[in-house]
């Protein structure tokens, strides 16, 4: 009776919040790194110019949807990340920024899928311009926050968290830099589905991924940094 009584007693602990939460942050982990694998070997087809140009785009079809999965995870990364670390108390906000926190959240989340679903579009185009410099907006504003951290200022209570904000902030900045330095792929491609191959556009799309490679993997790497840090939670000498 004491077992059945103690295995019954276990269960609620297993769906509060906080188990949910930290479930949820997991999660973001795995399926933003499983699904920039996924892109990155989706893309290797896009770029095999001994495939049919069918072949070329159905592979970039399956590679933008699965690129969609990285992008939310990479929204929903701040929010759960705040709400766990305001639980686990190494953080200190009001609820009313942790309410519009969510807000913005959602609204940057539709905007993403709004990318995608009206790619090619002049109203997908302004989005994607908006999000491009939201990134910028955020980029700065999480690496700000993590100074403040480390100097023992701010909201920040722990040098780990603000680690893991300066880590997000390089995530943030490798992503805009793979952006920017693979613009010319799309037009490339573009040209290769009209009127098919030729060495010069063979030759600006590998150039592209070569240039934007070092990036996608530097984003590996910071995400196995950053579980380490909420794993580890290492004190760096600052914030204690």
């Amino acid at each position: 009776m004491r077992l059945l009584g103690s295995r019954h007693a276990e269960v609620p602990h297993v769906f509060d919040s906080y188990f949910l939460l930290k479930l949820a942050h997991i999660l973001l982990f795995v399926y933003w790194l499983g699904g920039d694998i996924g892109v990155f070997y989706s893309a290797s087809f896009v770029r095999d110019r001994t495939l049919s140009v069918e072949g070329r785009r159905t592979a970039l079809r399956i590679l933008a949807w699965v690129d969609q999965i990285p992008r939310y995870c990479l929204v929903l990364m701040l929010p759960v990340g705040y709400t766990l670390a305001l639980r686990l108390g190494v953080v200190r906000l009001p609820p009313t920024f942790m309410a519009i926190l969510w807000v913005v959240a959602l609204v940057w989340l539709w905007a993403v899928w709004a990318i995608h679903h009206y790619q090619g579009t002049p109203l997908g185009e302004r989005i994607r311009k908006i999000d491009l410099g939201w990134r910028f907006v955020l980029l700065f504003g999480l690496l700000f926050d993590a100074w403040q951290g480390f100097t023992g200022e701010g909201h920040l209570l722990t040098d780990w968290v603000s680690l893991k904000f300066a880590l997000l902030a390089s995530m943030l900045f490798c992503g805009i830099m793979i952006r920017l330095l693979g613009k010319p792929m799309g037009p490339a491609l573009k040209q290769v589905f009209a009127t098919g191959s030729t060495p010069e556009l063979e030759a600006i799309i590998q150039r592209t991924a070569g240039r934007t490679r070092p990036f996608v993997l530097a984003i590996w790497a910071l995400l196995v940094v950053a579980a380490y840090v909420g794993i580890a939670k290492p004190d760096l000498g600052g914030l204690s």
